[in-house]
């Protein structure tokens, strides 16, 4: 057990704050395994090893044990399930999520009109909150694919934080009013969505991303169940949203604090008239994508991951024991100095090859069968995000700037890695746009 835990509370202070260096203190003291205390009842085996990846493989772990604190929120999602019974629910959601359907998809249309009005507003302030917005703008987008009208979207938002309520952990025994004022809204919501589902098989539509998943057929030729498509999408919108707004958050923060990675991103769209096209490009690197990589290299929002090991695993220090909470930490194998040096810079140049799902490079999207659908969703609308940034800093000829001009902030690791609230950027008249044209003209 590592050193350090307060009664009651465990580690948890140090988790909140300084995880990376929890797990750097733990390793030096006791090699890549060692128990932490996460909170009261949430004793944790972490695995700091890289070798910690291929457990997420183990068909004995499971990550059906999050329902037993969080059902309101994961209950009848692909976290539930593992096995043969995950790969049923799964196969029929799988394929709109390749990179040539999100190509083909609505995706990328409303990701952009999204992005483009969000930051027109952005221009007409004398600055704005850093993670509201993006999480606002997020949000708006991850909604715009599940199909509600925009119109609708102040209910959705509203229905929506309510459920996330039901992120506060509560038991079978112990149902308070925060749990059941977030299930209420958690019925508006499915309610709503079963509308959206049923239309769309009413229709028959796949051309779009929420149309192709209500219609989906599994191996059988059978549509999934009504009620899985629902809770599914739900848990869309939540692992849609709520990640990829960490990262473009940490992108702009990046941004605000360097005025070569601006006029970089300036050059990079000169000229161009397809946005969507560059963001989306498999045949080349763009610098726009290689600053959203290295935000979720340096800031994973999922920072670990926890399994139940559901039977002894032998690895090479010894046995992990059947029951025991496994805690496989990203952000610690994302910051190791052999594979990234410098690690705890931030280098968009260290992007040069385009990661496999599965690697360490892709850790943030987790592993095994669980590894995260929406991997290309996420990775295309970061990079069109920071595209359309720099078309809209290159054409109005401004800069980003934090208002304080203070550094990146350091951020804040529970429940998910965020910025820290309160950090306001504004865009102004730009001071070294020659430069930036100049760089475009090489």
């Amino acid at each position: 057990m590592l050193d350090g835990a307060w009664p009651l509370l465990g580690h948890m202070a140090e988790m909140y704050r300084q995880f990376p260096a929890l797990c750097e203190r733990g390793t030096r003291a006791h090699g890549p395994l060692f128990w932490i205390q996460g909170g009261p009842g949430a004793r944790q085996l972490m695995y700091t090893d890289p070798a910690a990846l291929s457990i997420l493989k183990n068909p004995s772990v499971s990550t059906s044990f999050y329902t037993e604190g969080f059902s309101a929120l994961l209950g009848n999602t692909l976290l539930a399930f593992d096995g043969d019974e995950h790969r049923r629910v799964r196969q029929p959601m799988t394929p709109p999520f390749t990179p040539q359907r999100v190509r083909a998809s609505d995706v990328i249309a409303i990701v952009t009109d999204s992005v483009q009005k969000r930051i027109e507003r952005w221009c007409g302030l004398e600055a704005f909150d850093v993670v509201d917005e993006v999480r606002e703008m997020a949000l708006e987008i991850i909604f715009r694919v599940v199909g509600v009208p925009v119109t609708h979207l102040d209910d959705w938002r509203k229905q929506y934080n309510r459920h996330l309520l039901a992120g506060i952990p509560s038991s079978g025994r112990i149902r308070g009013p925060i749990h059941w004022y977030a299930m209420r809204a958690r019925n508006w919501i499915d309610g709503q969505l079963g509308k959206i589902v049923d239309d769309l098989r009413r229709t028959q539509q796949t051309s779009t991303l929420v149309g192709a998943i209500a219609n989906g057929a599994a191996e059988d030729g059978k549509l999934l169940d009504r009620e899985l498509v629902i809770a599914n999408l739900r848990l869309l919108a939540f692992a849609g949203h709520e990640t990829t707004a960490s990262s473009i958050a940490w992108s702009l923060l990046h941004f605000a604090s360097s005025t070569r990675f601006q006029q970089r991103a300036m050059a990079e769209v000169a000229g161009v008239n397809d946005i969507g096209a560059l963001a989306t490009d498999a045949s080349r690197f763009t610098f726009a994508e290689s600053m959203f990589r290295e935000a979720l290299r340096m800031y994973p929002a999922i920072h670990s991951v926890i399994r139940r090991v559901t039977a002894p695993i032998e690895v090479e220090a010894g046995v992990i024991p059947k029951g025991t909470l496994l805690n496989v930490p990203f952000v610690h194998l994302l910051r190791d100095p052999v594979r990234f040096p410098s690690p705890g810079r931030f280098d968009p140049d260290r992007w040069k090859e385009r990661p496999r799902p599965g690697t360490i490079e892709t850790a943030m999207f987790g592993g095994g069968p669980h590894f995260c659908l929406g991997y290309h969703i996420a990775i295309a609308e970061g990079t069109l995000f920071n595209l359309l940034l720099a078309r809209v800093l290159r054409q109005k000829k401004l800069e980003l700037l934090r208002t304080d001009g203070g550094p990146v902030p350091k951020p804040i690791y529970l429940p998910l890695m965020h910025p820290p609230r309160g950090i306001t950027l504004r865009l102004v008249p730009s001071r070294s746009l020659g430069e930036a044209h100049a760089l475009a003209d090489q």
